[in-house]
């Protein structure tokens, strides 16, 4: 018996076509999808954040509270040692220290969070591999990990502010609104390195680099008043300038920061969670190929 397998024109043009999907709205449901898996995997974000913290410290006579000296002690000796190689401030513009370590706290909060992020999706590849966990939670994990650490190193940055010549002021109330800024645009970027380290393993070597060299270009152990004026405008195209000066405004002058500069800091978070989040979920799918 003859079998017709061919589709006859009538029934192929009957045939409904696939309905087109929107771009916005594939975003709009993976932002729905990761916003409900990050509320089910909270517990166990929680728990690697805490577990870390705990074997950093752990055998240790002081334990956990080392976590409020270390940045301690490490602020005495910056405090020291820059406070002494670097020429004295112009009067009226305050204490160096108070200065140095209201720039290095922020900084040393993005730095670490970069160069962990670099390496998490390679480091758990055991764990992605035998159990089902959504990649974003392990840069996440490391962005919070050091932000735990620079919240508590600001604490540490309150208890010699007094002693450094400097009072509490009313515009401190801004520097949550900073923390989270400042958080959105280290996670962004953060995002974005752990995913290029995984498909580009040279990239985990050029990170450090980086990272040291944007450093000496942002004003941290010198300021940006000590430059030329026709020089200044090169710091606005350094995007760490505008969160750094934002610290520097509440915790080192005790002023309100410029609405220019927490515009711009807002801007910059955006683009670069937006970036560092819609570049990461394009390529979640292939990292366990490269892992």
């Amino acid at each position: 018996m003859d079998v017709c397998n061919e589709t006859t024109t009538e029934a192929g043009e009957s045939f409904p076509a696939p309905p087109s999907v929107r771009w916005s709205q594939v975003w709009r449901r993976r932002l729905d999808n990761d916003r409900g898996e990050l509320v089910r995997f909270w517990p166990v974000v929680q728990n690697m954040v805490v577990q870390e913290l705990r074997v950093r410290y752990q055998r240790s006579f002081m334990g956990f509270l080392w976590t409020l000296i270390n940045p301690l002690l490490m602020m005495a000796v910056l405090s020291v040692v820059f406070s002494n190689l670097m020429p004295a401030p112009p009067p009226g513009s305050g204490s160096y220290s108070l200065y140095l370590l209201a720039g290095m706290v922020p900084w040393t909060f993005m730095a670490g969070s970069i160069g962990e992020s670099a390496v998490c999706i390679i480091m758990n590849e055991v764990l992605i591999r035998k159990i089902y966990i959504p990649k974003l939670v392990f840069p996440l994990v490391r962005v919070l990990i050091n932000l735990v650490t620079s919240v508590l190193s600001l604490v540490a940055l309150f208890l010699i502010m007094v002693p450094l010549g400097a009072r509490p002021s009313i515009s401190m109330i801004f520097l949550p609104v900073a923390i989270a800024l400042y958080f959105a645009f280290t996670l962004g970027l953060s995002l974005l390195v752990a995913t290029a380290n995984t498909f580009f393993r040279d990239c985990g070597h050029l990170v450090g680099v980086f990272i040291q060299a944007w450093y000496f270009a942002t004003p941290i152990i010198y300021r940006a008043g000590d430059f030329k004026e026709s020089l200044q405008w090169r710091f606005w195209l350094n995007p760490a300038f505008y969160f750094i000066e934002i610290f520097h405004d509440i915790l080192c002058d005790g002023a309100w920061p410029q609405l220019s500069l927490v515009l711009t800091a807002a801007a910059l978070a955006t683009a670069s969670l937006g970036i560092g989040y819609a570049t990461f979920k394009s390529n979640e799918d292939k990292m366990v190929f490269r892992l």
